[in-house]
């Protein structure tokens, strides 16, 4: 199993971070690996809502399902692949620094058979990419006024 961990401080209270974060939907506008995402019930995470998510591991396309398993408001988001080609665990933590929000992104993720020779490189990739959407998501809250409001009208 890899993991793999990165933080970046946002410039915006708690509340906002977490309202754009903790809703999946919203993935679309910064994860670079993601194609489709589509939440069974709208909204922020909750505990058992299920994501169905098209992503680019491996240099291929895959489907994978994944169940909310920790949903805790402005401090927590976790889930877990299930029945998907890939076993995977992946969590949002929140943390209030004064008027700013400390985000970090992690994600386990279970290599078999010859996905296991790919470990080095898949770490260094993995870990260039998670740097690079945070970033990317830092600079769309930090750089939009009234994110919460501005932001979701771009996936219409």
């Amino acid at each position: 199993m890899i993991t793999v961990r990165h933080s970046e401080l946002i410039r915006l209270p708690l509340t906002e971070v977490y309202g754009f974060l903790g809703c999946y939907e919203y993935d679309l506008l910064w994860r670079s690996n993601l194609f489709a995402l589509k939440q069974d019930s709208p909204g922020l995470a909750r505990s058992g809502m299920k994501l169905h998510q098209i992503v680019r591991l491996f240099d291929q396309e895959m489907t994978i399902v994944a169940e909310v398993t920790a949903a805790a408001h402005n401090r927590r988001t976790a889930h877990e692949s299930v029945n998907s080609p890939v076993e995977l665990w992946e969590q949002r933590l929140f943390e209030r620094l004064n008027k700013e929000t400390r985000v970090t992104y992690e994600m386990s993720l279970e290599l078999k058979g010859w996905q296991r020779l790919m470990a080095p490189l898949l770490i260094h990739q993995l870990q260039r990419q998670f740097r690079n959407d945070l970033i990317r998501v830092k600079q769309l809250l930090e750089e939009t006024p009234n994110p919460l409001i501005e932001l979701p009208k771009r996936l219409v």
